[in-house]
Parts: structure tokens; sequence; C-alpha cells
């Protein structure tokens, strides 16, 4: 059970920076909603994922779907998941996002040079 424990703590964000848990879709949303992460970030994934899981196929055709493929990229959706994630801990790790805003400034200041 610890490795199981350890594994949710790095994949979920739990207690680490103080955060929600993130384990489940839902409580990535809620996380996101409650403030954690960027500006917008919320919205965004509601996006990307709605996009990915709306369905191609007509109710009439669902007995078809082996013969069309696979409906929904669960790696994809699985993709933007872990994205959003990383976005929420990034945003709580206060040495990271001021490291990032420094690069962006020197390469502002160096695109401004030339």
């Amino acid at each position: 059970m610890e490795g199981m424990s350890a594994q949710a703590a790095e994949h979920g964000g739990g207690s680490r920076f103080g955060l929600p848990p993130m384990d489940t879709v839902q409580e990535l949303r809620a996380a996101l909603r409650a403030g954690h992460g960027f500006p917008g970030d919320a919205e965004r994934l509601d996006g990307e994922l709605a996009a990915q899981l709306l369905t191609r196929v007509q109710v009439d055709e669902v007995a078809a779907v082996d013969e069309l493929g696979t409906v929904v990229d669960l790696a994809t959706v699985a993709e933007i998941v872990a994205a959003y994630r990383g976005r929420v801990l990034l945003a709580a790790d206060r040495d990271a996002v001021e490291a990032v805003d420094q690069v962006v400034t020197d390469m502002l200041a160096r695109r401004g040079a030339e």
C-alpha cells in the first residue's frame, strides 16, 4: 500500500504544495475551479476534453463502433489531464513560476534589443 500512496501523491498532487487531490478528472476540475493552476485553465481543460470526448458517431451507429475505430482517443485524454495536472503543480511552485517569468523577461528584452 505504501507504493500506492506514493504513486497517488506523485501523480495527483495531494499534499504536495498543499494542493487538493487530483487523482480523477473531477478532482482536477475542482482544483482548477478553486483557483489552482493558471487563469483560464479550468475553461481550457473543459474545452479540450469536450473536443476529445465529442462523439462523432450517430447514436444509431454505436453498434458499428468496432468497424469505425476508436471513438475517443483515451491516450490524448490522458495527456490533456496530465498536462493540466502539471500546470497546477507548476503554478503552486513559486520558485518555478519566478524562473519562468525571468526567462520570459530575458527573452523579451533580447527580442527588443534586436
